[in-house]
């Protein structure tokens, strides 16, 4: 069964007492009090507020772990190509952090109609001539503000929307953010918080004319009604066709970042994801069991390390990552790269 046909529930990741002085963490007393002063600043600084002793001691006891494995990361030798830091999950375990964004989670299969709206590979009449060394669509204006899905299995929308944005910017010059909630609640080929794929959207979008802009019709973070009568669609935010990025092929993904912002595929339920900073992600701190979708906003080499990356754009805030975004090795082994980018791209055409 191919990739395509496992829809991805790009279902994805979102976002007190007193401190109590007879908590404990197996002989690490001494250590704890050392950071307790940070936990402190961490709380004021993301506004948590835990409403009972329990609670309180168990969040910090899942900070106090995750920062152990932060600083260990940071303190290697030779100097890690990326850093690890704290953001908002970091009183999370592992798998509720999955569990807040429905990571690991796949949808129904899809089955691709006949027409116009199957999924076509590039063709090399399609592609640029000469690939640019390096692209950022942020710079060049193509990109909206990093959004934040909230404790909602909708990073299939986000991706969507970036890629349906980016695509507007490159037709007419205009930058719009247009609507998630819009997708989340009348796009029923999707599975609302639960999990979507970008192809399908893409469809629903074809067949219903566009989206309504964020403005409009605001993310909610949970699934509603669909009231498609509460504003117009968007000029220019039609799809009229789209296509599928060749698996494995980094040559056309690059050809395709090139032309416009891109939704991609990744799995994101990986401690480096988790806490990943800054710097460029390499080595094997994530796999290719897609989970999560986000947009391919440009690619570059880093100044520092000459590492090669993917430039992408998340839907977790900007207290995650480099301001919302993170940078994913080129040079990633295997046959579908870092965390899986190459394994299952698409983009549209709009009208």
């Amino acid at each position: 069964m191919s990739v395509r046909s496992l829809a991805l529930a790009v279902a994805c990741l979102s976002a007190g007492a007193n401190a109590s002085s007879h908590f404990h963490i197996g002989g690490h007393e001494e250590a704890l009090t050392a950071t307790m002063p940070l936990f402190q600043a961490w709380r004021e600084t993301h506004s948590k507020d835990y409403s009972t002793e329990e609670e309180w001691s168990e969040r910090l006891r899942n900070w106090y772990h995750n920062n152990e494995r932060i600083e260990a990361h940071n303190k290697q030798t030779p100097t890690p190509t990326y850093t690890l830091g704290h953001n908002e999950y970091s009183d999370l375990t592992p798998d509720e952090f999955a569990q807040r964004f429905r990571l690991g989670k796949y949808s129904p299969g899809v089955i691709q109609r006949e027409g116009k709206n199957v999924a076509r590979h590039l063709e090399e009449d399609q592609l640029p001539l000469r690939l640019p060394d390096a692209v950022n669509w942020i710079a060049l204006g193509g990109v909206t503000p990093v959004k934040n899905q909230g404790a909602c299995g909708s990073c299939w929308a986000f991706s969507t929307t970036g890629a349906l944005e980016g695509a507007k910017f490159v037709k007419t010059g205009e930058l719009v953010s247009l609507s998630e909630q819009n997708l989340v609640d009348c796009d029923h080929q999707d599975l609302g918080c639960s999990g979507g794929l970008m192809d399908d959207a893409f469809k629903f979008d074809e067949k219903n004319g566009g989206l309504c802009s964020e403005a409009d019709y605001p993310y909610l973070a949970k699934q509603g009604e669909c009231n498609p009568m509460q504003c117009e669609d968007v000029p220019g935010s039609e799809v009229t066709n789209f296509y599928d990025v060749p698996a494995g092929d980094v040559k056309t993904l690059l050809s395709a970042i090139a032309m416009q912002p891109i939704s991609v595929a990744i799995q994101a339920d990986q401690f480096a994801f988790q806490f990943y900073k800054g710097g460029v992600l390499t080595g094997d701190g994530c796999g290719s069991q897609l989970d999560h979708g986000v947009l391919a906003v440009g690619y570059g080499s880093d100044l520092e390390t000459n590492e090669p990356y993917f430039l992408v754009k998340n839907s977790w805030g900007e207290s995650w990552g480099e301001n919302g975004y993170i940078r994913l090795s080129r040079n990633a082994p295997g046959d579908y790269g870092m965390c899986g980018i190459l394994k299952m791209a698409s983009y549209p055409e709009v009208e």
